[in-house]
């Protein structure tokens, strides 16, 4: 097992339009632990994954995974996204869920 942290997340600001939603947000998790990220909506939870994950551009910082950029373990992370992005009359069963998140996109 890496004892490199599993997240690393440094100096991180997210903005939409000229909207900062997420500014100057230093994480790093502990490898071993159970995290979680909590707080209210709105509060950019799902921004910072979203960040992290490349699925929407950083304004600035840097995020690793186990010490490396997410571009060189894209096949090893999984994300399974929110109820408001999953079309949820497409037929599928919770197995086919949880496994959207393993598919290399």
């Amino acid at each position: 097992m890496s004892t490199a942290a599993p997240l690393t997340v440094r100096d991180l600001t997210v903005a939409y339009g000229d909207r900062p939603a997420l500014w100057d947000v230093d994480l790093e998790i502990v490898p071993g632990r159970l995290t979680a990220i909590i707080g209210p909506n709105g509060a950019g939870k799902s921004t910072l994954l979203k960040a992290a994950l490349e699925l929407i551009p950083r304004v600035a910082g840097t995020v690793a995974f186990f010490g490396r950029p997410f571009t060189e373990v894209r096949s090893e992370i999984a994300y399974v996204p929110q109820r408001a992005a999953v079309d949820w009359d497409f037929p599928t069963n919770v197995l086919d869920v949880a496994l959207m998140g393993t598919y290399p996109g």
